[in-house]
């Protein structure tokens, strides 16, 4: 039997990942769904989700907010121990965790301690009607430990919460008593059964993708699932400006998932992508079916690596893969990750961004493929700018041959154009 809560709807569950530093992503995710009334009755998680979950449960959201936006290694380790500057290369972290491991264990949380005492309120947390629980493992009996809100007192949440969060071999185990404890993602990295077993019959899932287990779902009952759909750093990285960014990357996603804005890995205003693919699509197409008409079959034949590509030639353009390649160009352009644009502006800056770019010379580029020194292909702008001018040109036959390879940037080329030509602009 479906259980109800007061407002007449299902228990809503908010589950929440381990991920370390990725945590960020998952406060943007809740200020997102905090937005659209979602609002949880039960919360569990598990390392840096255990933590989060806390904020979620004392309704403390802009407080963690604050926290993640101003994060840095200094706040998190001891310098002493961890000297690493906020831009350090990555390879250099890795080999300092290892070097803190061999030599001590693992990372001390003492600095992660005291940042909970300025977190953690007592009476906030047992007074909330959000129902609450994590997972952490003994590591001295081998066994999973699942604490719910009723199995927790005021003064034991920091010790399971932390235990929760001991990602070891990063950091030292947790001691409790006598038992030593380790990260809840040795056994569930995502705790829906727990938030099931809670009484939840819908779930909210934020996944950071992180390394972990998960375990298989128990029960049927609905569940949505937000993940990461762009890069974002590493779980052992604690950086400022990167914590941001992913902060913005999670309420992008969840406003997507649930469609008030567009996009997939960019985030756009609710249907611009529609209005730019009516405006555009056709033209798109009809300048691919005369441009193709010039080219050698056994070339357009070659030409297997673009899926959009494929989709031209077998007389279909889907929406999905022209806003794939809409959102390739901004890729290509360094245009950031973590905004949310208007379609016009954003289209302009593509075309701003192309003409401040010189074309690749068609015997360096010969050359470079011809020596295999594709590393020195990295910047394919020019290569880009080398397209639009033969396709403005009407030349396309003299770029023919580099198509099999640079498929998709042939295809960004030709979008430019059509929005080059629709704009009259004063190019």
């Amino acid at each position: 039997m479906v259980r109800y809560v007061g407002n007449g709807k299902p228990k809503l569950g908010l589950v929440l990942s381990g991920g370390g530093s990725k945590g960020a992503y998952e406060i943007g995710a809740c200020m997102a769904l905090h937005k659209l009334g979602k609002k949880p009755d039960i919360v569990t998680g598990t390392s840096i989700g255990a933590i989060n979950g806390l904020f979620v449960v004392q309704k403390n959201i802009r407080k963690a907010l604050r926290l993640w936006r101003s994060i840095s290694f200094s706040k998190v380790y001891d310098e002493d121990s961890f000297p690493v500057c906020e831009n350090s290369d990555l390879t250099d972290i890795y080999k300092l965790y290892a070097k803190s491991f061999i030599t001590e264990g693992g990372m001390d949380i003492g600095r992660i301690k005291a940042m909970f005492d300025t977190v953690y309120s007592p009476k906030k947390f047992f007074s909330s009607p959000i129902d609450y629980g994590l997972v952490t493992f003994n590591l001295s009996s081998n066994r999973p430990v699942f604490m719910t809100k009723a199995d927790l007192k005021p003064d034991t949440v920091k010790d399971y919460v932390l235990a929760s969060a001991s990602c070891y071999p990063a950091f030292k185990p947790y001691k409790i008593g006598d038992n030593l404890f380790i990260d809840g993602g040795y056994y569930d990295n995502l705790p829906i059964n727990l938030a099931i077993q809670l009484g939840a019959e819908e779930i909210i899932a934020i996944d950071l993708r992180a390394v972990g287990f998960k375990r298989p779902n128990e029960k049927d009952v609905p569940i949505t699932i937000i993940s990461p759909r762009n890069k974002i750093v590493s779980f052992l990285v604690f950086d400022r400006v990167r914590s941001r960014e992913a902060v913005k990357l999670g309420y992008n996603d969840v406003m997507k998932t649930y469609g008030v804005y567009d996009g997939n890995e960019f985030t756009f205003k609710k249907n611009n992508l529609v209005k730019n693919y009516n405006k555009y699509g056709e033209k798109f197409l009809d300048k691919a079916y005369s441009l193709m008409e010039g080219i050698d079959e056994g070339i357009l034949g070659k030409i297997v690596s673009s899926s959009i590509f494929q989709s031209i030639v077998k007389d279909k353009l889907t929406y999905k893969n022209f806003n794939r390649l809409v959102e390739k160009a901004g890729f290509c352009f360094d245009f950031p990750e973590d905004n949310v644009y208007n379609i016009k502006t954003y289209n302009k800056g593509l075309l701003n961004e192309l003409f401040k770019v010189t074309a690749i010379n068609l015997q360096e580029i010969g050359v470079k493929i011809k020596n295999r020194k594709f590393k020195e292909i990295v910047d394919v702008r020019p290569i880009i700018r080398l397209f639009y001018d033969a396709i403005a040109g009407n030349d396309v036959r003299s770029v023919a041959a580099f198509l099999p390879m640079f498929a998709d940037e042939f295809l960004i080329a030709l979008y430019l154009y059509v929005l080059k030509k629709s704009y009259h602009s004063i190019y």
